[in-house]
């Protein structure tokens, strides 16, 4: 027998580790740095439109966008994960494999967007068509933004991009104030939105143009075989974004004031979803390559050091934040008093989606895409028989209940599934190396 020895090639993978965990590291804080500056004046216009059209108003624009969120995750089709694969699998994003998401892109974005405004037709509410019809315009887009994005995020250098989420913030709190003085309505701030959105795709277009220049081509093999084995995620997707956004529509018969109160508090919840966005964007290349070439003692190490440590991390800001948002509301927006029950429960289901979507990316990275669908599949399930009882009970803190005893629950069972599958890898391995 040749080659190295499994003794040497896991010494080798551990002296490799700190460099791995340092590009990680970088470019997730990286992501964070550049988000940060985006979100505080994000959240700032987010804010402004809460307290200008108060709850009623607030509750239909956040319902418009929760309509529309699992129709953006359906024109993503699940290939913003699986190209990360394919392109640790050909060894870098190439022209091909670019301009073949991005035709895919284009094309399943309009299908989705066309399907989202149909549907509010089909569901009597005429009122969210307007709003649809805006939110569309960045949903088709999208397909530039991940084309652009994407050698960024295999090379692990999205400190490149760092300067775009900010500048594109600046737009959107302008069109806020804008909206604020002349057109406060919910399709105003709806149109500040998308516009900033729009902004930052395109400077991420001319990015990836100046450091990453290819001919982009679209390729009939690769788009069959992306297709093939996206549609697993494509469902986790867009089924994980309609059991989260699914409580807009279940409480609807408690009123608008009830879906404002709810979406204040889910709204209050997204920064955890900023950071776990950045640690999985960062994380998912290198969990690929790693899997790639079958090292998966060193999966297992990384991935109970993530956990134990963001687990650490989380506890004392969850307990922070289930003090100081409650006093911030009363201080600077009372109206939104009802909002603190539903958010005291929601920011321990945020704790459990962050550790989710760690898991998530092991599992994916792992090539475990139809493993990932069904437990998605079985979060929804959880969550509608959670939701039947408690939502018709207890309104927006039942929603709140709701999402967070499912994503508990997912917590358990994901780190089940990421244990058995590196148990099982390394079984495989061993026996194929013996």
């Amino acid at each position: 027998m040749t080659g190295s020895t499994p003794k040497a090639e896991e010494a080798g993978a551990t002296a490799a580790a700190p460099g791995a965990t340092m590009r990680i590291a970088r470019n997730a804080i990286s992501m964070l740095a550049s988000d940060a500056g985006g979100e505080i004046l994000t959240t700032y216009a987010i804010a402004l439109a809460a307290l200008s059209l108060g709850p009623a108003g607030f509750g239909v624009l956040s319902t418009s966008q929760a309509l529309m969120d699992p129709f953006q995750a359906l024109g993503g089709f699940g290939l913003g994960s699986i190209a990360i694969t394919f392109a640790a699998r050909r060894s870098g994003c190439d022209g091909a494999l670019r301009g073949t998401l991005l035709g895919l892109r284009g094309v399943f974005g309009f299908l989705a967007a066309a399907s989202a405004v149909v549907t509010a037709l089909a569901m009597g509410r005429r009122e969210l068509v307007p709003l649809l019809l805006v939110l569309s315009i960045p949903t088709v887009a999208a397909a530039t933004a991940h084309t652009s994005a994407l050698p960024f995020q295999f090379d692990q250098s999205m400190h490149r991009l760092i300067a775009l989420p900010f500048l594109a913030s600046v737009v959107r709190l302008g069109l806020a104030y804008l909206a604020f003085f002349f057109y406060r309505t919910p399709l105003g701030y709806v149109i500040a939105g998308a516009v900033s959105v729009l902004t930052l795709y395109a400077m991420q277009t001319f990015a990836a143009h100046r450091y990453f220049p290819v001919r982009l081509r679209f390729d009939r093999e690769l788009a069959r075989q992306l297709v093939l084995a996206a549609w697993p995620a494509a469902v986790l997707e867009v089924v994980g974004t309609f059991y989260m956004r699914g409580s807009y529509f279940l409480l609807g018969s408690a009123g608008a004031e009830a879906l404002g109160q709810y979406a204040a508090a889910d709204k209050l919840v997204r920064p955890f979803f900023s950071i776990s966005s950045a640690i999985v964007a960062s994380s998912l290349p290198t969990v690929a390559t790693i899997a790639a070439n079958h090292q998966f003692e060193r999966l297992r190490r990384i991935y109970r050091k993530t956990i134990l440590r963001a687990t650490s991390a989380l506890v004392p800001v969850v307990a922070a934040a289930y003090v100081a948002v409650p006093w911030i509301l009363g201080r600077f927006a009372p109206a939104y008093l009802p909002a603190i029950r539903p958010f005291r429960v929601l920011v321990f289901g945020g704790m459990f989606m962050f550790l989710n979507q760690i898991s998530s990316t092991f599992i994916i990275g792992m090539g475990r895409f139809r493993t990932i669908m069904l437990i998605a599949l079985g979060n929804l399930a959880v969550y509608f028989s959670l939701a039947a009882y408690l939502i018709p009970r207890y309104a927006a803190s039942g929603a709140a209940a709701s999402t967070s005893l499912m994503e508990g629950l997912n917590t358990i069972v994901q780190l089940l599934v990421v244990r058995y599958i590196i148990r099982e890898s390394i079984g495989e391995h061993n026996d194929r190396t013996a």
